[in-house]
């Protein structure tokens, strides 16, 4: 439409002059050596107009050849985009068809005529990595790193990501901490960095990060205090290999939350058990028993050594008030049998063994009664928990390595015959799992 207008103006202005030279009089004369050319006003504003169109035709017509390689040139690299983008698409398709092998060589060969090579490069990755081949893989992160230098943290971070997925957790930690080192409060690297510590259990390299994961908010509430619950443990059960005052340093510097939680609390128990400091673990019981009842400290407080039985039996009685209001917990009647176990007192022990296994039926409650009867003699009785307890494990008497069957033709298992024949089978501390007896 704007066109047409500008042609009616035109066609309007020439009109217009025409008009106005015919009403002119005079003429135009050209003169060329002998010859003279004579013509009127109006014929030599018409020629003149023509010879203009005619030089710009003709000029125009040579910038369009003089620019035709250009044009051909750009033509030929749309055409090469077009296509590229076309089997960028159908690289894609593939891939989310499950077709990686295809994908992959769809998206590389259209890497070189794409307009965003980075996409082609990373998806490519991402197909070798679906199909197993980890050095293929990483050969097309480092061709798009070079692609697009820009996008280093974006190649960095999915190269840790396709790590992790194929279990190579210490490449995959390195990656997250050069991401860490240029961003350290990147969101998705701190969650990737979570997953490697746990994978390699690396506690010292997370613990500086969990103020950072509580600010942003990384994990829930329940899974950050798994986090430091697991730090601390660890970090106290290294200072128990070392010593009494390097526990105790790694005990003050957590906070005071962690240190009442039962998880750590237990942890420290433990600690102090291995150095020795048995007194101390004792008192520490006790205080937090009276304070908030906890059946893990209880069982701790069953398998604390001793020179006699007299402190056994002492120990029993100041349990026997935290007991008594916890019989409907199993765990809690396990430790106390334990305890009279330990004291001697085998009809007491009897009593809380059997109330556990009636209350939960586990294969190391039952091994615990099984040798127990066994020493009171009731080998039938005892025969019956041991096959029970095999019957729980789902298997059969490998599952209990080390701990004495039936022994019908003596009136006690061999093992309290080599040590003293009067008591039953001790447990050794942090030995529940297994329910062996310890020879005193």
């Amino acid at each position: 439409m704007r066109r047409l207008f500008i042609y009616l103006l035109i066609l309007a202005g020439a009109v217009l002059t025409a008009l106005y030279f015919n009403q002119q009089e005079g003429y135009v004369m050209l003169s060329v050596g002998p010859w003279r050319l004579e013509m009127s006003l109006l014929f030599s504003a018409v020629v003149l107009g023509l010879l203009v169109l005619l030089l710009y035709l003709a000029l125009a017509a040579l910038g369009r050849l003089w620019s035709m390689p250009r044009r051909l040139r750009s033509w030929q690299g749309q055409r090469r985009q077009e296509s590229a983008r076309t089997e960028l698409t159908s690289g894609l398709l593939r891939f989310a068809e499950g077709d990686y092998d295809t994908a992959e060589k769809q998206l590389v060969h259209s890497a070189r005529r794409s307009e965003a090579p980075l996409v082609n490069y990373l998806t490519a990755a991402i197909a070798a990595q679906r199909r197993g081949a980890r050095e293929v893989r990483d050969g097309y992160l480092t061709t798009a790193e070079k692609s697009g230098p820009d996008a280093n943290l974006a190649v960095r971070l999915l190269q840790a990501q396709l790590q992790a997925e194929s279990g190579q957790w210490e490449e995959a930690q390195s990656s997250v901490s050069a991401v860490l080192d240029k961003e350290p409060k990147h969101r998705r690297a701190l969650e990737l960095m979570i997953g490697c510590c746990r994978a390699l259990g690396d506690w010292e390299r997370l613990e500086p990060l969990l103020p950072r994961i509580d600010r942003q908010g990384i994990l829930p509430k329940n899974e950050l205090l798994d986090l430091n619950r697991w730090v601390a443990r660890e970090r106290l059960a290294r200072a128990s290999g070392e010593d009494k005052q390097a526990l105790q340093e790694a005990w003050q510097d957590l906070s005071r939350g962690l240190r009442k939680d039962p998880e750590v609390l237990c942890a420290y128990v433990d600690g102090l058990i291995t150095l020795g400091e048995v007194q101390s673990a004792e008192e520490l019981i006790q205080k937090q028993l009276q304070k908030e009842w906890n059946p893990e400290l209880l069982e701790r407080y069953a398998r604390l050594p001793a020179d006699d039985t007299a402190t056994y039996a002492t120990r029993l009685e100041k349990a026997e008030g935290w007991i008594q209001a916890h019989r409907d917990d199993p765990k809690t009647l396990y430790a106390a049998g334990i305890l009279a176990l330990q004291a001697e007192q085998w009809d007491r022990a009897r009593d809380y063994l059997q109330a556990a296994v009636d209350q939960t039926a586990r294969p190391e409650y039952l091994r615990t009664l099984g040798a127990l009867q066994e020493h009171l003699g009731d080998y039938d009785g005892a025969r019956a928990t041991y096959r029970l307890a095999m019957d729980l494990s789902g298997a059969g008497s490998d599952a209990l390595p080390g701990l004495p069957g039936p022994a019908p033709e003596r009136p006690a298992a061999p093992e309290l015959e080599e040590g003293r024949s009067d008591a039953p089978p001790d447990y050794a501390p942090g030995d529940d799992t297994e329910g062996r007896p310890r020879n005193d």
